[in-house]
């Protein structure tokens, strides 16, 4: 018996047009993870009916959970798939045309998700043909973008689906492959309020779109029907050195619940967009309250504290979050 190794298992992302459906998939690409730990769950019900024996009868089905996380280090040439899954489908704008060149400006803010996604799991690299799993009609319930003090931007993203099902082929035998160059700390770079600043140790924005996971209905098979969305809630946390700006720059914006902004850049070469190795994504809370806090003073020694940024709408365009991706790529679908 040979062992199974993760690396071995291929992992396909698809658009849906459909809700838990395959027709008419046409885009998608590899994924390049950290972990894929979605996974299909289904309860046996026992049933309750006295008869003349102690043995109970064959158990009935249960629903169907689709659940898990995909995890990612975070890259330009994938990232605007995974923002349109979070945030909806941006807006769009190339250079000249028609048609438009790169480079191209895709814009995100919260707004309606879109169908679904198809997550694709192949086994056949692991000796096992003809299983490749669909995990489909799936939705991005809480995203989590990490920046560290050292070492690669990281997103978490919590999935649920509806339906599992097992077929002999993928969907897309020759899935586009955009490759994978990852943003590390050395590429970040943080605004307060519109100022650079220099003394974040790290940061972490959450989007929260309160999913409606609880609609099964009968006649679905024990499947969910649909998982509407929420509010988007997204809130931002830094950890900061403490340095001799710690009032101006954040406990008196605090005190005085003063509208400031969290802003976040990932930059390669000049950041234009116009081709591999000069992409730019900004992750921007355009309306936030900071939340009162404190350092605490437990050594002799340098300080650090924890501010946690909760963002709101205000006026008709800004929502809250904004993120343009600057990049080569005309379409955040890929191909």
């Amino acid at each position: 018996m040979a062992a199974v190794l993760g690396s071995a298992v291929k992992v396909a992302l698809y658009d849906e047009v459909t809700y838990k459906s395959t027709t008419s998939v046409t885009k998608g690409m590899s994924a390049y993870y950290t972990e894929c730990s979605l996974g299909a769950t289904r309860n046996n019900v026992q049933p309750n009916t006295i008869s003349t024996d102690r043995s109970r009868a064959k158990p009935g089905a249960g629903n169907v959970d689709v659940s898990g996380n995909l995890n990612v280090e975070m890259a330009p040439e994938s990232i605007g798939f995974y923002l349109r899954h979070i945030l909806g489908a941006p807006t769009t704008v190339g250079t000249g045309g028609p048609p438009a060149a790169a480079p191209f400006t895709h814009t995100f803010r919260p707004a309606a998700l879109p169908v679904g996604l198809i997550v694709e799991r192949d086994w056949e690299g692991a000796g096992m043909t003809d299983k490749i799993e669909h995990f489909l009609g799936c939705r991005v319930g809480q995203a989590t973008i990490d920046i560290p003090q050292e070492g690669a931007a990281t997103l978490q993203m919590q999935l649920s689906g509806a339906k599992y099902a097992i077929a002999a082929a993928p969907l897309d035998s020759a899935l586009a492959d955009t490759g994978h160059t990852g943003w590390f700390a050395p590429d970040c770079a943080v605004l307060i309020g519109g100022s650079a600043s220099t003394v974040v140790k790290s940061v972490q924005f959450t989007i929260n779109n309160n999913l409606d996971g609880g609609r099964y209905a009968l006649g679905s098979a024990g499947e969910r029907i649909d998982m509407p969305e929420g509010f988007a809630d997204v809130t931002g946390s830094i950890t900061a050195i403490v340095d001799s700006t710690l009032f101006s720059a954040f406990i008196d914006k605090a005190s005085a619940r003063t509208d400031t902004s969290l802003e976040v850049t990932l930059t390669f070469g000049v950041g234009d967009g116009s081709a591999a190795g000069k992409e730019k994504l900004s992750l921007k809370l355009d309306h936030a309250l900071i939340e009162l806090a404190t350092p605490p003073i437990s050594s002799p020694g340098g300080m650090e504290v924890t501010f946690n940024f909760t963002s709101f709408r205000s006026g008709a365009t800004d929502k809250g979050l904004v993120a343009v991706l600057l990049s080569p790529l005309a379409d955040t679908l890929i191909a």
